[in-house]
């Protein structure tokens, strides 16, 4: 968009597969609460008369071609196109769902996500939020139309290895917290928890599982699969939550299974590239 500053918006409205949460906001700015008309903001019935795309949702499958084609049919210029919500800006929880249309080479485990209408069509603008408050979209708007510039400018940032001191205002050290097990493990069990405990209780639970692990390799090096499975059992027997107990030994069989895959990939490896670190 540049800086160019527009006198009056048309917009077209579509979901893209989202819970409502989103759209419901979207409705209450055009109440006349907010009067995002007073703006100079339209909504308009078809793609055809629109200068801007406000989209909603995750991107599904089922969406993707529809929206494709309503991008398509908006006159050439200045065709903008704005994300409303978590879920239009990357995917939201749901980026790596197997309902969404992700072509992201990123996307999978230990990936930064990526996901969203981004993955079909530019977005010009980020509304994030699960959903946004009206005022935030309106806030939105406002940059869009040039009446209010941005208050957050942007920050570059330089992580600096644990023995090294910062020695300029935007240097931090990084350290890796210490755990009984690799950050990696510890970044994948925390993020497939989620699917079988949700948000709220899923550190707790990740951190009693890594307390077992520690306990498993101190008390039995030599086999630690079975002392681990022996201490969930009776980890099992005291705890009274059902779900707990079956998010115990899904880390159980998740920590397992990544222990095995990465030690295959290391052994691959060091065949495909026989050299030695620091020589």
């Amino acid at each position: 968009m540049g800086k160019q500053k527009l006198k009056s918006v048309w917009v077209y409205h579509v979901d893209a597969g989202s819970c409502n949460g989103c759209d419901i906001e979207v409705l209450d700015v055009l109440s006349p609460y907010y009067d995002l008309e007073r703006l100079g903001v339209k909504v308009v019935p078809t793609p055809r008369h629109a200068d801007t795309l406000l989209i909603t949702g995750p991107l599904t499958r089922q969406t993707r071609i529809a929206l494709k084609k309503t991008y398509e049919a908006m006159p050439p210029k200045p065709r903008i196109v704005v994300a409303i919500g978590t879920c239009a800006c990357s995917g939201g929880i749901w980026y790596d769902s197997y309902a969404l249309y992700n072509t992201s080479p990123q996307r999978g485990r230990d990936r930064l996500r990526s996901g969203g209408p981004e993955m079909i069509v530019p977005i010009d603008m980020y509304i994030p939020g699960c959903p946004p408050s009206p005022e935030e979209i309106l806030y939105g708007v406002a940059q869009l139309l040039g009446i209010k510039e941005k208050k957050m400018k942007g920050e570059y940032w330089i992580a600096l290895p644990p023995e090294e001191e910062p020695t300029k205002e935007n240097e931090i050290k990084f350290e890796i917290p210490e755990r009984p097990i690799p950050l990696r493990y510890w970044l994948t069990l925390r993020e497939e928890l989620r699917r079988v405990v949700g948000y709220y209780d899923r550190d707790a639970v990740l951190e009693d599982f890594i307390k077992l692990v520690e306990r498993a390799y101190g008390e039995s090096p030599d086999n630690p699969e079975e002392r681990l499975h022996d201490l969930i059992t009776g980890y099992a027997l005291r705890e009274n939550d059902s779900r707990i107990n079956v998010a115990m030994r899904f880390l159980e069989n998740e920590f397992w299974r990544m222990v095995k895959e990465y030690r295959e990939w290391g052994e691959s490896l060091r065949e495909k590239y026989p050299v030695t670190v620091g020589v």
